[in-house]
């Protein structure tokens, strides 16, 4: 648990692993269907292919709460941390402890 009482292991941080704890935990009760939106920037590369600025999780919210807020991110996350990265793709979705189905999954690339 961190100083402020927020658990890492929290929903809201499973999107950014190990990066930062959620702001708050938005968590509805097991069985129940959450609602996760992820306003994400890529990496950004100049034309030599350099990376110029950082990944960001610019806003997650679960559950109508903002639980992440501009985080930044040198790296892939989990599985990908030590990948190449790219400007678009791959999405990459979790669910490795217990039951877990997605439903109305949307991807619309913001400009």
């Amino acid at each position: 648990m961190t100083a402020t009482g927020r658990k890492a292991g929290q929903a809201g941080l499973r999107a950014i692993y190990s990066e930062t704890p959620p702001s708050v935990n938005a968590c509805k009760k097991p069985g129940e269907w959450q609602k996760l939106v992820i306003d994400f920037r890529a990496p950004r590369f100049d034309e030599s292919g350099m990376k110029t600025a950082d990944a960001k999780f610019v806003k997650v919210t679960l559950n109508g709460q903002v639980v992440q807020d501009n985080v930044e991110i040198a790296h892939g996350t989990n599985v990908s941390r030590n990948a190449k990265e790219h400007p678009t793709g791959p999405i990459y979705l979790q669910g490795d402890h217990g039951a877990v189905a997605f439903r109305n999954l949307k991807v619309t690339p913001l400009n």
